[in-house]
């Protein structure tokens, strides 16, 4: 996937933006961004004069990343196996990463070790342990309509799919040694001109596994269900837990 990764519309390139505008990170940081793609936490942190360095498992995405910005330390790498010193980094961030793991614990605690003591780490995902707006705030009609059709297809994927498991954010940091445990929000909104662009989204990113996984007939039905769905104006709106911790000082 990596030549269409994210270019039919900018959805994790926004991500990517507003999860690194939560976190803040000074310029100058040593940043690591965990799972890189690419390169959407990479080209924020950039932006933010942070000094980066982007690791991924997929030798493609990597040396994309490394075209777009050639100023980035890219390598592949393990998250699980870190090829990294110990405490080289003020900053380790992971998006839509951990929970695809073969062993989430495992690539939390390679961040914990690769990060200075007080440094931090941040991940997307997991259950949010604060419901502070009502889902109508920070969803669409769009993104309702696409989730319950996941949600319909779901149980004809095969023991074993490829979407990854679910995590608990706060018990993986909690787990890892890390403290002072923040969870905060980032939201992104697309707009989709047409379901035919929705379904060549689909085909881009995390969810083509997803429709892959499913056993024909049921793929070739969803397909035709999503191409059917109401685009209403078109917005879809999605909303991810950033959760954070802090190695503890020395």
């Amino acid at each position: 996937m990596a030549a269409d990764y994210d270019t039919v519309v900018p959805f994790f390139a926004e991500y990517g933006a507003a999860i690194v505008d939560v976190l803040g990170p000074p310029a100058g940081s040593r940043f690591l961004d965990l799972g890189a793609g690419r390169g959407a936490l990479t080209a924020a942190a950039l932006a933010r004069g942070c000094l980066v360095t982007a690791v991924d498992a997929a030798p493609t995405m990597v040396a994309l990343l490394a075209t777009d910005h050639p100023g980035v330390d890219a390598r592949v790498m393990d998250a699980e196996a870190l090829t990294l010193p110990d405490g080289c980094f003020d900053e380790v961030a992971a998006s839509f990463v951990i929970h695809v793991l073969d062993s989430p614990p495992a690539g939390v605690a390679e961040a914990f070790r690769v990060l200075r003591p007080g440094g931090r780490f941040s991940l997307t995902g997991g259950s949010a342990r604060h419901h502070d707006a009502e889902p109508a705030v920070w969803s669409s009609p769009l993104a309702d309509r696409v989730d319950s059709l996941f949600l319909e297809f779901a149980p004809h994927i095969p023991p074993g799919g490829s979407l990854g498991s679910p995590i608990d954010a706060a018990d993986l940091l909690d787990g890892a040694g890390f403290v002072d445990l923040h969870e905060e929000h980032a939201t992104v909104e697309i707009v989709f001109e047409d379901t035919a662009q929705l379904w060549a989204w689909a085909l881009s990113h995390g969810y083509r596994a997803f429709i892959e996984d499913l056993p024909d007939p049921y793929r070739a039905g969803f397909r035709e269900r999503l191409l059917t769905l109401p685009l209403s104006d078109g917005l879809l709106r999605r909303r991810t837990c950033v959760w954070s911790g802090r190695r503890p000082p020395l």
